[in-house]
């Protein structure tokens, strides 16, 4: 019954305005039993429409809600009065008119001063809402302040895909779980439910949730009896049916509904975006929300402060968390709507307002080639294991296909990264094109494009899915030259392919960190020399070693004099998956200088 109380508080709260009105018209009115009680049927109906409204809607207690919606229920509250008590609203005076041209007199005073009030709520609203967007224009540069985004020369580098997995399209994904939740016990009262990206045990994994399909299922069964658990990596993975009881999800009804449960516990903050499952280190499902404070009246927002609501959807019992005080079992405490706002807002107010609508000097827009919150973001795991967002901007001219940069969100600690390479990039929808050219004939649609950096180049790694959302492969394609182009249906040979044909272009590290590079001696025992394009590329193998080397002769000259049995030092990426290393200098022994 806790959150019943709790939205009833809620709804006193949000009828102020309506139950003053009411005051109001009984002080300008002949306090008769009559008026009263329609004044008191009025507010007892208008606190049952509030309760019912909150239950719908779950608007946050912040300022701004409270004053406008009050002062819509005032003026609807005068309204009511008036309608409900003519010709009987009275200027309260103590002698009572003894002729009709004194009651008519009485009345006119008492209609004209309701008039006045009706007036003020409707002056009142007209302020309001002139101020509120008027306010929140000239905060957009106090707004902006607080995104915490770090601008990055240097990316980490794909060296291999088992450090850094590529995941394969959440369409994919959920094509696999949708053919298998026939198994679920008594399935015809379930569907698919959201598919989130997360960590379980060290493992990248696909998670989706299931929903009762009315509310005759739910008042049926009052439980679900688990959720899909999918490899993000593995594309021949099958999905897994965990059994687990849960009592709190999103599509049940009045107590156990997720949402109105977290809201019940956080009204006072304004939510962004839905709620997500979240599977934690024991095997307790969570369902999870991110919480913001709007400040004043113009419901300015904060991006370096949000909090995290955590619904334990076995019991119920719902925390309410600083980010920074997040529980580590929890992957994502930002959602995907939260990366999509702080995007959209940097891209566009970086130099103010005013340069947004007029000279548009810098402005960028995220593309919509993502798989959450309308395309706006895709989730990756970086090689630490974090979560993140990522999201490519573009040119608002639709005649542009060039990227202006790249962002990471962090899912846990909001801190964005936000990478541009001055030398041109192609972007997300350049990139869709070029891979769904590859096979024409078979129509498959690319999907899930994220841009990594391979070999110093940024490269765009997607996924190419059939009508029947079936993963068949994926595409690598070199975001500075769309004439390099690889595919295939394995992630680490295919990327390994895609560095051979770097390497024949004669690619580098430019974008490598040095600390990255190990330094490796050894004498050669295979060369191999190919020329494209006027350009001259060797591939070496060492003795005692498998990778294979290239370098390019626009690097170092001296490279094309490279034999077998010569003694050789450099530095490259290492890494005991990686079979293909394009290094950017090299010294042979007795020959270079």
């Amino acid at each position: 019954m806790f959150w019943m109380v709790n939205f009833l508080i809620i709804a006193l709260k949000f009828n102020i305005g309506f139950y003053l009105a009411m005051i109001i018209g009984l002080l300008l009115s002949t306090r008769n039993s009559k008026i009263i009680r329609r004044s008191i049927v009025a507010s007892l109906c208008m606190t049952m429409i509030g309760f019912v409204f909150i239950y719908m809607v779950l608007p946050p207690q912040t300022l701004s809600n409270l004053v406008v919606i009050n002062i819509l229920s005032y003026v609807f509250g005068v309204f009511i009065f008036t309608m409900l008590n003519v010709g009987t609203v009275l200027k309260n005076i103590n002698v009572k008119p003894k002729r009709k041209k004194n009651v008519i007199q009485a009345q006119s005073v008492g209609g004209i001063k309701l008039t006045k009030a009706l007036f003020a709520g409707i002056v009142a609203l007209v302020i309001v809402v002139i101020y509120v967007p008027v306010a929140r224009i000239l905060s957009t540069d106090e707004i902006y302040q607080t995104i915490n985004v770090k601008k990055v020369k240097e990316t980490e580098e794909l060296v291999s895909t088992k450090e850094t997995p590529i995941a394969m399209s959440t369409k994919s994904a959920r094509n696999k779980m949708q053919k298998m939740i026939s198994s679920v016990p008594n399935y015809s009262a379930y569907k698919l439910g959201t598919t989130t990206a997360q960590v379980i045990d060290g493992e990248y994994v696909y998670v989706s949730g299931i929903e009762y399909r009315s509310f005759w299922k739910w008042n049926r069964f009052k439980k679900m009896p688990g959720y899909f658990k999918i490899s993000a990596t593995d594309i021949n993975a099958q999905p897994e049916f965990v059994k687990t009881e849960m009592k709190y999800v999103p599509s049940a009804y009045l107590w156990q509904d997720a949402e109105r449960n977290i809201y019940a516990s956080s009204s006072s903050y304004a939510r962004m975006g839905a709620v997500n499952l979240e599977i934690g280190d024991d095997g307790t499902p969570y369902y999870v929300t991110t919480l913001y404070k709007e400040y004043g009246l113009s419901g300015k927002k904060r991006y370096d402060k949000f909090k995290v609501g955590v619904l334990n959807s076995q019991t119920g019992k719902t925390i309410v968390y600083d980010l920074k005080d997040t529980p580590e079992y929890i992957d994502a405490p930002l959602t995907s709507a939260v990366a999509s706002s702080m995007n959209n807002y940097f891209g566009k107010y970086g130099k103010g307002w005013l340069n947004s609508i007029f000279t548009k000097d810098d402005v960028k827009q995220p593309t919509s080639n993502g798989i959450y919150s309308s395309g706006a973001v895709t989730p990756l795991m970086s090689k630490s294991g974090h979560l993140l967002y990522f999201t490519d901007f573009t040119s608002d001219d639709a005649k542009q296909d060039s990227a202006l940069g790249y962002s990471l969100i962090d899912a846990r600690t909001g801190i964005m990264e936000y990478y541009r390479d001055n030398k041109g990039m192609m972007d997300s929808d350049g990139a869709i094109s070029i891979a769904e050219k590859i096979y024409p004939e078979k129509k498959w649609d690319a999907k899930m494009p994220i841009l990594y950096n391979v070999e110093g180049v940024p490269t765009w790694i997607i996924s190419l899915l059939d009508v029947n959302g079936i993963f068949k492969g994926y595409v690598y394609v070199s975001a500075t030259d769309s004439d390099i182009v690889v595919d295939g249906n394995d992630a680490q040979k295919t990327l390994e392919a895609y560095k051979v044909r770097l390497s024949m272009k004669g690619s580098n590290n430019r974008n490598t960190t040095k600390t990255e590079l190990e330094s490796i001696s050894g004498e050669v025992q295979r060369v191999n020399k190919v020329v494209i394009d006027g350009t001259e590329t060797i591939s070496f193998l060492l003795k005692g070693n498998n990778t294979v080397y290239t370098i390019s002769t626009s690097n170092n000259i001296y490279s094309m004099f490279l034999k077998e049995g010569d003694k050789v030092s450099f530095k490259a990426n290492k890494s005991k998956d990686d079979k293909v290393s394009t290094i950017e200098d090299i010294t042979i022994e007795d020959v270079t200088p």
